[in-house]
């Protein structure tokens, strides 16, 4: 209960969460029977989800990474694989770290082998970042773990709701994504 707001608080909603209501085809905010605006009410539960479900994410692709490889640099493996040719300063900033350490994390992963860092013209840290071969089994295995292990916890739902949920994802994907709003 300590998530929902009543329906005169919306503004107070919209400012501290930063979330717009959505609108329908008519103009006007989408409400539900209960007078809250559906976005938000929406919004707060993705706001409480997510960062459960990344913690489980996090969990589980770690434990599938080698034990040789750091959190950061497995990060950085994840990051070269979502955006591949992506800069060392993108590294950086995905890592809150500063340049030279993000240099020295890529240097690391290039001399295991699992990533491969050409550098541009213009200096020694201007570099587009790549996933090797290898670099790309270790990123596979890792969510094929994640994969099976998330599909363990979810074989207790009823395949009505598995299919809702996956409707749900989708659909807010497929919205973040179109909005081009997003770093």
């Amino acid at each position: 209960m300590a998530n929902e707001h009543p329906a005169g608080d919306e503004s107070r909603a919209r400012s501290t969460h930063g979330a717009r209501p959505a609108r329908n085809g008519g103009g006007s905010a989408a409400v539900g029977a209960d007078g809250i605006d559906a976005s938000l009410a929406c919004a707060r539960q993705v706001l409480d989800a997510v960062p459960l479900l990344m913690r489980e994410i996090r969990c589980e692709m770690r434990q599938s990474a080698s034990a040789a490889l750091s959190v950061p640099l497995f990060r950085a493996l994840i990051f070269a694989h979502v955006k591949p040719g992506g800069s060392l300063t993108e590294l950086a900033a995905h890592l809150g770290v500063t340049l030279p350490t993000a240099s020295v994390t890529v240097a690391k992963l290039t001399a295991r082998g699992l990533m491969r860092a050409p550098r541009e013209d213009g200096g020694l840290r201007r570099r587009t970042l790549y996933l090797s071969p290898r670099g790309q089994r270790v990123v596979r295995n890792a969510r094929e773990h994640t994969v099976k292990a998330l599909g363990a916890r979810l074989q207790a739902l009823p395949v009505g709701q598995l299919q809702a949920l996956q409707h749900g994802l989708a659909a807010l994907s497929d919205h973040v994504a179109a909005s081009g709003d997003h770093p």
